[in-house]
């Protein structure tokens, strides 16, 4: 197929591209509409299209390439469809809206509850499709019943009906230490990695940090003892390590960012090299009980690795020859159709991330590898030698595994040093005073691509062109969690520490502001506005009302002079969001 490059055609306009052939027309849509145009919610619209010189016609969002004529969606919220041909000279586009009626969305809970024995915090949020979700977030001010003293993610359950999911923490061991969760802090550091500070060995403290009608924020710290000395004079330094879980209505994967606080290490910072594999344990991301065989693992940083065989062994084939933008570590099994993954907010660029020295293995496979682990046969490399932490230490030689181990992994000297390499040992980067960090923490279905589905939102969401006409573009904040210094966005207009689209308002509390989805469709974005001195007034969508807990869903912070937006809808091409003072 070929195409015109920086040549576009509207529906149903033809043009010419200059040295080719004036009577071959571009493409033409004669018509796209939806049938019915409104639709309750739970009910389906059918999309119908009429083109001309097509050779392919694709519809976005969530849909694809298509063929034939008429294509079926159910949407959970109004959606705007948009449809291109492609032809041999050219294209052309077209939308067609699908609104959706239906109840207010009902608001976020909470609730301290005891499930197991376990002293917890429990949220409920409808998610995109408008399910229930619901974590479970253990207490970390004593020990649970488990044996480990909380501060993670218990239980998370999702999805309706047959495909009702409930995934709850394995009570799995490592040496003394044993995971009734997922999402402990743990960092490795000292010779060969002989030490380790971990949360789950020492109380801390909780609290929500914000909950509203329709976003949350819940907060765990812990002064973590780092051994700066030696065996036989300890010298104890106190590393203040925060972690908060974002929640929002609308959207499917809470949020995990962390800070290490190495200020009482400050001038010099640590003598040791502590690495970071935070968020760290084991949840039965399969499903309770189902104690399904891992089918493949697969990371991204620089590269793309996966694994070809399935199930997984350490005979298993693999690649890591496919460029990548996003960080992530996941795994799956297709049997259970479940998988969970990692996913950072920022791109491998924007914040360095991998722990080990895989990386002179960047552009190759597993027929070319370089310092394969030839003593123990492995196809794997070796499991010492993964970026990411994930189930290769409780793996048999060439025998599957059912551990459900998922952890992330920054190199040694990410906590508390003045400088240190970077994995790939292309930059040195600072860990003093602080290491910041933020991940999507993703359960789902592989046949539905869950992980891949993240992976390309935040990818989008980091090429969305922000503006605004009233208010301000946020290019500065916070750098992560528990901080109070201010630093450059690695892109204006995003807060990686959430993952979401943040502005400040006029002083009167109105804005109007722009989003530009260059990068692709963004699902249910979230818009942070900075300086709210009270809640929304009358929030529009280019210039069109929206209405409260069905199109968007709000929560006013009043501590923080903040409003949180979730738009439950796609976000296709470039839109306004305003709010602006009620009239006489």
């Amino acid at each position: 197929m070929r195409q015109s490059a920086g040549i576009s055609w509207d529906a149903g306009v033809r043009d010419t591209v200059a040295g080719e052939d004036a009577g071959t027309p571009p493409s033409v849509i004669k018509r796209f509409v939806a049938t019915p145009s409104q639709i309750e919610r739970g009910q389906s619209a059918v999309l119908e299209w009429e083109v001309a010189a097509a050779s392919e016609v694709w519809i976005e969002p969530d849909i694809g390439l298509v063929t034939g004529s008429a294509v079926s969606v159910r949407p959970s919220a109004t959606t705007t469809y948009r449809l291109t041909a492609l032809g041999e000279w050219g294209s052309a586009t077209a939308t067609a809206t699908v609104g959706v009626n239906g109840p207010a969305w009902a608001s976020m809970s909470w609730g301290n509850e005891l499930p197991g024995g376990y002293n917890s915090d429990v949220y409920r949020w409808l998610d995109s499709k408008g399910e229930q979700r619901t974590a479970v977030l253990t207490r970390n001010d004593a020990a649970d019943p488990g044996g480990t003293n909380g501060g993670m993610l218990r239980q998370l359950r999702y999805g309706s009906g047959a495909k009702a999911r409930v995934a709850t923490g394995t009570g799995a061991s490592s040496g003394a230490a044993k995971y009734n969760g997922w999402g402990y802090v743990v960092s490795h550091y000292g010779s060969g990695n002989s030490l380790v500070a971990r949360s789950t060995d020492v109380t801390g403290q909780y609290r929500q940090a914000f909950m509203g009608r329709h976003h949350a924020l819940h907060e765990f710290s812990w002064n973590l003892l780092f051994n700066d000395g030696t065996a036989q004079v300890p010298k104890w330094i106190p590393i203040k390590t925060t972690v908060q879980w974002f929640f929002a209505t609308g959207r499917d994967h809470p949020v995990y960012a962390i800070t290490f606080d190495s200020s009482a290490a400050l001038p010099q910072g640590l003598s040791t090299q502590p690495d970071s594999r935070t968020p760290y344990g084991d949840i039965a991301w399969d499903g309770d009980g189902t104690l399904a065989t891992v089918d493949g693992v697969k990371w991204g940083d620089k590269y793309q690795f996966y694994t070809r065989d399935e199930p997984f062994t350490s005979a298993s084939r693999w690649d890591y020859k496919t460029p990548n933008v996003v960080p992530y570590a996941s795994t799956y099994s297709r049997t259970a159709d479940a998988e969970m993954g990692i996913v950072q907010t920022l791109s491998w660029l924007q914040h360095n991330t991998g722990g080990t020295w895989l990386n002179n293995n960047w552009g190759k496979d597993s027929e070319n590898q370089i310092d394969g682990d030839t003593a123990d046969q492995w196809v794997m490399p070796p499991n010492w030698n993964w970026p990411y932490q994930l189930c290769q230490y409780e793996m048999k030689l060439n025998q599957p595994t059912t551990s459900k181990r998922v952890a992330w992994g920054l190199m040694s000297g990410a906590v508390g040093r003045a400088s240190y390499w970077g994995y790939g040992y292309e930059k040195q980067w600072s860990s003093l005073p602080y290491q910041s960090y933020s991940v999507f923490t993703v359960l789902g279905r592989p046949s539905e691509g869950t992980v891949k589905a993240q992976l390309s939102e935040v990818e989008r969401a980091l090429k969305a062109q922000p503006s605004a006409s009233r208010g301000q573009v946020v290019a500065y904040g916070p750098g992560g969690v528990a901080r109070s210094d201010s630093e450059k966005y690695a892109v204006p207009g995003y807060n990686g520490v959430y993952g979401v689209h943040e502005f400040k308002a006029d002083t009167d509390g109105s804005f109007s502001v722009a989003l530009n989805a260059a990068g692709g469709t963004l699902h249910n974005p979230i818009f942070l506005i900075r300086d709210m001195y009270a809640p929304l007034s009358r929030l529009t969508l280019d210039g069109v009302a929206l209405r409260a807990d069905v199109d968007y869903f709000a929560s006013y912070d009043d501590a923080t002079k903040r409003v949180w937006i979730t738009l439950n809808r796609g976000w296709i091409g470039g839109h306004t969001l305003s709010n602006l003072p009620i009239g006489p």
